[in-house]
């Protein structure tokens, strides 16, 4: 990566620190980066420390021609392996710095020629400490950011259901599924396709017709669906085997096959200003409120 990709990189970079209430991390981040930039086509990263959200946002087309960007002030946040209070946090380059500033739990980049930059940082009483661009953290698009939540949400909801219903069903179906996603986990594996696959598989293998096992496959279907697509759950809810209810947040690019694999009857609403698509399912016999 040559230099002027890195400063244009810099020079675009926004920093902050949040409040963090009950919404997605990544949902609160996006509102507040896609209001100061004017797009919601980011690159993110994203923490959560002490009540806070510390955040890096970068609009992705500075990302586009360019591979392996990690971001070295990352290391450097509260509780990271590089934080060390308060200070300036220094990145020289060829011709030009970066400082990320943490000041009181407050948080700023800034990026100028070195020598305008030096001068501008003799006002903070704040020590400095220097970091290198070869190690760091990834900035993440949001369909990738919102991927990391909406796995947890997924397994939250489908290990939810399974123990809510665990009385009535054999140990075998929760051990098997159950290896599944440790197999998947201790692999590494983050291949949301090959996920589901794998419990489709061990939901077929086990070859039972019990209520039970049909309502854990609905469970399953939504939340891979879900995984896969790179957004979130906002609610579920499943009661017996055919009263299945839910409002779920995609990106607006899914295809058709996406919508058919969460059954019939669901409905949606395209957000325009936020490139996001609500899809919706009632249960049966229930107006939508």
């Amino acid at each position: 990566m040559d230099n002027e990709q890195l400063r244009l990189i810099y020079s675009n970079l926004i920093a902050g620190k949040l409040p963090c209430g009950s919404a997605s991390p990544v949902k609160v981040v996006m509102h507040q980066a896609q209001a100061i930039l004017g797009t919601n086509r980011l690159h993110i990263h994203v923490v959560e420390r002490a009540g806070f959200l510390y955040y890096f946002a970068l609009e992705s087309r500075f990302l586009s021609s360019v591979e392996n960007f990690v971001l070295p002030f990352a290391d450097a946040l509260p509780d990271a392996p590089g934080h060390q209070g308060d200070g300036v946090y220094l990145l020289r380059l060829n011709g030009f710095s970066v400082a990320m500033i943490l000041e009181r739990g407050s948080l700023s980049v800034l990026c100028n020629d070195t020598e305008v930059l030096n001068d501008y940082l003799l006002g903070f009483d704040l020590p400095q400490h220097r970091v290198e661009q070869l190690v760091g953290q990834p900035l993440r698009s949001i369909p990738q950011a919102i991927l990391g939540v909406s796995e947890r949400v997924g397994r939250a909801v489908f290990w939810g259901a399974l123990s809510t219903l665990a009385l009535s069903l054999t140990v075998f179906i929760a051990v098997q599924v159950l290896q599944v996603y440790t197999v998947a986990r201790d692999e590494g594996q983050t291949n949301a396709r090959a996920i589901e696959s794998d419990l489709n598989a061990t939901i077929g293998k086990l070859n039972v017709q019990q209520p039970l096992a049909r309502q854990i496959s609905r469970v399953q279907r939504v939340s891979a669906t879900v995984i896969r697509s790179g957004g979130w759950i906002e609610r579920y809810s499943l009661k017996g085997e055919n009263q299945e209810s839910f409002e779920l947040v995609l990106p607006s690019w899914v295809s058709q096959d996406y919508l058919d694999s969460l059954g019939r009857d669901v409905v949606t609403d395209l957000r325009d200003t936020e490139g996001l698509l609500t899809v919706r399912k009632t249960e049966k016999g229930k107006k939508k409120s």
